[in-house]
């Protein structure tokens, strides 16, 4: 059996697994035996004062009231306890509102009230949305247990750069992590732009990007780690795509620092079968600065050859792990048929602070790139980027 059949072969029994796995969580879930205290339904009064107190008048708290009029009896809508979700998102908004002092723009500014109004009503919105159309799923007499969504905008902009690429460019990233919480804890449904078929410490900007959506499900501790299984589909080339990916993440503490394995394998109804493996080792050196060492190979079915990264990476950190310096020196070589060829060598320096609290960050990362398509010669460019969060947190450094 050639190693792509045997990956395959291995791929699906554990999909297998993970599909029975989220099946029986979401019978669980939605079996007799209630997992959580029941409340008793609100009248219709008071789903009203609950739907206005929280802001969304036509989410399903008032909504609710509305369909329960119109449904027929043994059929009413699910409880939905507004001012709980009022609560959980003004805790997410605070959090978010801290750290004005760790910011470039102060909170006096005219700019910055406009930009808090505008955060928090997004925010709302868009989270209220997603609960909106999760509802439409509940049963007869279902209680609802409310979670937050969380979204990330990203904006890049590049200056300079390899032969190959544009004098300037700019891309938009984003991802949804939409919380429906009848599949709450076993089944998530994500909305990105990513390309996680490239290794690791790849140019961001060199990366494809395909817009994705699609359910995940992780179990925690199996073998010592946490594995993520997803199916969805993907738009390539502007036409809808299949996929399956398989994800595993662990991780041990060793010779005073840690080691992550994190392989990952995926199916692509185009291009089959393909995986990407990285291999790290962090440690702290002081209580803000830490190295990091990474080795990583990908090989697909539509690529020659095994691509393979050697990255060393130094981190110095402000406050908490997603402000600081960040410098990276990586080699990519490519191993085919006993030959190797040097593709490019990539030395960076980024800096990331936050603009506005602890929901707008920026960076600057200065680049020098050593590619093969330009035999070598030293091509500079200059990236800056900008995160938006509503809802979440910074992503670590390093």
């Amino acid at each position: 059996m050639t190693k792509a059949g045997i990956m395959g072969r291995v791929f699906g029994q554990f999909l297998m697994v993970g599909l029975l796995s989220a099946g029986w969580g979401y019978a669980r879930l939605h079996g007799g035996t209630p997992t959580m205290e029941t409340r008793a339904h609100p009248s219709k009064e008071e789903l009203a004062t609950q739907g206005e107190a929280a802001g969304c008048p036509d989410l399903t708290v008032s909504g609710c009231a509305e369909q329960t009029e119109r449904k027929p009896a043994g059929n009413r809508s699910p409880n939905h306890n507004a001012s709980q979700v009022r609560e959980m998102q003004d805790e997410e908004l605070q959090q978010q509102r801290e750290g004005v002092e760790e910011g470039v723009l102060r909170e006096s500014s005219a700019l910055a009230g406009w930009l808090d109004r505008t955060h928090e009503t997004w925010f709302r919105r868009m989270d209220n949305a997603v609960r909106t159309v999760d509802v439409r799923w509940f049963g007869q007499e279902t209680d609802y247990y409310p979670e937050l969504s969380t979204f990330r905008v990203r904006a890049l902009t590049r200056v300079g750069g390899t032969d190959n690429q544009k004098d300037a460019e700019v891309k938009l990233d984003f991802r949804a992590d939409l919380a429906l919480p009848w599949l709450e804890h076993k089944l998530r449904l994500i909305l990105e732009s990513v390309d996680s078929d490239s290794l690791p410490g790849a140019d961001i900007m060199s990366r494809s990007e395909h817009t994705q959506l699609g359910l995940q499900t992780m179990w925690h501790n199996l073998l010592h780690g946490r594995t993520v299984a997803g199916a969805g589909m993907r738009l390539r080339g502007g036409r809808p795509v299949g996929y399956l990916s398989l994800q595993w993440r662990w991780d041990r503490e060793l010779g005073g620092g840690t080691l992550n394995l994190n392989p990952r394998v995926m199916y692509l109804t185009d291009d089959g079968l393909g995986q990407v493996a990285a291999l790290s080792w962090t440690r702290f050196i002081r209580e803000k600065q830490c190295v990091q060492m990474r080795v990583a190979e990908r090989t697909s079915e539509a690529i020659d050859g095994v691509n393979l990264e050697y990255t060393i990476r130094s981190a110095w950190l402000r406050s908490g792990r997603g402000r600081g310096w960040v410098a990276q020196a990586s080699v990519f070589p490519t191993w085919y048929r006993s030959d190797w060829t040097w593709d490019d060598t990539l030395l960076n320096l980024t800096w990331r602070d936050a603009f506005y609290r602890r929901w707008i960050y920026y960076t600057i990362t200065p680049q020098l790139q050593f590619p093969r398509e330009d035999h070598y010669r030293a091509r500079p460019s200059i990236r800056f980027g900008l995160e938006i969060l509503f809802g979440g947190r910074i992503a670590n450094l390093i």
